[in-house]
């Protein structure tokens, strides 16, 4: 019975932000593996062919029960939106599903609320925002005319959850997915749609900095004590696509080891900052 209700087959799901051999990279290959038929979707050509070559057979048991299509789309346009569902309703099988990957941060997008400017804050919300809105309305325009139930996943950061500091632009359009989440959630429910987020921490994936791999610093401020991967963002992708969860909406599922859990005014090991009593110490550190 559980097995059953992880399999996609007949189901067609959109992945926006497939290249790049990340989390969206890795989300296709966990669709593809439950059955589905997945879209991968990038504005880059070059990523998408890295990808078809890389999910060709990503289990090394023959290749995956699933099968991947592609496009090469900006989602952040009304072409590109329009582009990207025409391509995924002509799919066999039916259009179920919407897994919003695209975001990130650049460089710029670090500094203090003081000297942020108009573009580096138009440009944290046209990656991080405005596209999820416009895709998942258009996949749910679809499936509304068509009477179709759906799952639409939108991948979100602990950056939305809590605040964000220096990273005005990013915490801020995050903050605003999980409002949108649970929006759509309580609007869409009517029809059988179900929109879901994950809120992911700390991922090591191939754009994190060399700082992020330091070894010495992966598991810094994360109670299991390490850095999170594609792979754990996309096992709770899957279980919100599939009927595991069919009584999940507007649920946000936290993928940060346990980071959320712990307040800033902690120290590494686990003891408020302002903790200076000796006997208190003590008996915290079993002295």
């Amino acid at each position: 019975m559980i097995a059953e209700r992880i399999r996609l087959a007949g189901r067609t799901v959109i992945v926006s932000g497939a290249g790049g051999g990340g989390i969206g990279t890795t989300c296709a290959r966990a669709l593809l593996e439950a059955g589905a038929t997945v879209l991968g979707v990038d504005r880059d050509a070059e990523r998408l062919a890295a990808i078809e070559a890389e999910l060709a057979d990503p289990t090394g048991l023959g290749g995956p029960p699933g099968t991947l299509l592609t496009v090469c789309a900006d989602v952040s346009t009304a072409d590109g939106v329009a582009t990207v569902v025409e391509r995924a309703a002509a799919a066999p099988g039916e259009l179920y599903g919407l897994v919003n990957v695209v975001g990130g941060s650049l460089l710029p997008h670090w500094a203090p609320a003081l000297d942020f400017d108009r573009e580096q804050w138009d440009q944290a919300l046209d990656l991080n925002l405005h596209h999820v809105m416009w895709l998942s309305q258009a996949v749910a325009r679809h499936l509304v005319a068509h009477e179709s139930p759906g799952s639409i996943v939108t991948i979100n950061s602990t950056g939305g959850v809590v605040a964000a500091p220096y990273h005005v632009g990013y915490g801020t359009a995050k903050a605003a997915v999980l409002g949108l989440t649970r929006t759509l959630a309580l609007e869409w429910g009517r029809y059988g749609i179900r929109v879901n987020g994950v809120a992911a921490g700390s991922i090591t994936t191939p754009r994190a900095t060399a700082t992020a791999q330091d070894p010495a610093l992966a598991g810094r401020g994360v109670p299991l004590r390490r850095r999170g991967t594609p792979a754990d963002v996309a096992a709770a992708v899957l279980f919100l696509i599939c009927d595991l969860s069919a009584y999940t909406t507007g649920a946000v599922i936290p993928v940060e080891g346990g980071a959320l859990h712990r307040l800033g005014l902690f120290d590494e090991d686990h003891v408020p900052v302002h903790v200076s009593n000796p006997q208190i110490l003590a008996r915290i550190h079993g002295d």
